[in-house]
């Protein structure tokens, strides 16, 4: 029985900064799309090596991953397998200058379909990453 909810909360906004004030050219919400869960792994600051490095996820098969780089500078590699496939090396996640880097996620609002079976991080130094996973 699902004693987590998982909510995604964004919207995309894009605004024309030639222009001042700039406009929004578009807002979109994502709906808050919601996962009932029973199980997460949350690591704030998981530590990459110089290689590829293992996440422990908190079931045989998860609906929702965030990997944010926290790096200033080096980029990290997600390598994720969806269920029933093969291992896939997905979206090289750069970094940026204090810490706002790049951020995968992957998020499902029910566990019908789709899914994560491994994950995996690959990087050229120990480097800091949000982690978030949960079935």
């Amino acid at each position: 029985m699902a004693n987590l909810s998982i909510i995604l909360q964004a919207q995309w906004v894009i605004t024309d900064t030639t222009l001042s004030p700039s406009p929004q050219i578009i807002q979109r919400s994502l709906n808050n799309a919601t996962l009932a869960a029973t199980n997460s792994f949350y690591d704030p600051f998981f530590q990459t090596i110089n290689g590829t490095k293992t996440v422990n996820l908190p079931g045989a098969t998860v609906w929702c991953v965030y990997v944010r780089n926290l790096s200033n500078s080096n980029p990290i590699t997600v390598n994720f397998t969806p269920s029933g496939g093969a291992s896939e090396t997905l979206v090289l996640v750069q970094g940026a200058t204090a810490g706002n880097g790049g951020v995968f996620i992957y998020h499902q609002p029910a566990e019908t379909s789709g899914g994560i079976t491994a994950l995996s991080l690959t990087a050229t130094a120990a480097l800091p990453a949000c982690v978030l996973a949960a079935v």
